[in-house]
Parts: structure tokens; C-alpha cells; sequence
């Protein structure tokens, strides 16, 4: 029997479980931004939502590999920009 605590689980860099969930709610979003008339693609929110979560999933993915998070969510956040912008002309 292991002794391990629940709070070593979130600190943990090498728990994939967050870097699953961060994605699939990354994916939510922007699929929802390419979807016509789902509420979010002609809204100001949408362009953070989508900033947001692809933030924290670049952020997750990059603690993941072993790199500075802060670097993952900032490319994530540009990811999650260009697919708004991207997103708007179609």
C-alpha cells in the first residue's frame, strides 16, 4: 500500500490528467467557435474563453514535458487567439 496524499496528485508535474482535461475543454470551445449559430463565436467572450483554455492547456502540456508553463500558457493563449480570429472569417 502506497502513502500517498490527494494534494500530491494536483502538484504532481507528471499527472496526464490534467493535461487531458485542459485539452478536451481546449477542444470544447473551439469546436464551439466553428459551429454557426452555438452562441459563441460572434461574442467578445468567446475570444477569452478560447485564449483561456488553450492557455491552460499549453500550460499543462508544457509542465508536463518538463518546461516553463508560463511559456505553454503563452503560446497557448496565442493558439487560442488565431483560432478566434480564424474562426471569424469563416
Amino acid at each position: 500500500m502506497t502513502d500517498s496524499n490527494p494534494q500530491d496528485s494536483f502538484a504532481n508535474k507528471k499527472n496526464i490528467l490534467w493535461v487531458i482535461l485542459s485539452g478536451a475543454m481546449a477542444l470544447t470551445f473551439v469546436v464551439l467557435l466553428f459551429l454557426p449559430y452555438s452562441g459563441t463565436g460572434g461574442d467578445t467572450l468567446s475570444v477569452y474563453s478560447a485564449m483561456l483554455w488553450c492557455g491552460l492547456f499549453g500550460a499543462a502540456l508544457f509542465r508536463y514535458l518538463d518546461k516553463n508553463g508560463w511559456i505553454g500558457f503563452a503560446a497557448g493563449s496565442v493558439v487560442g487567439m488565431v483560432l478566434q480570429v480564424i474562426s471569424a472569417l469563416f
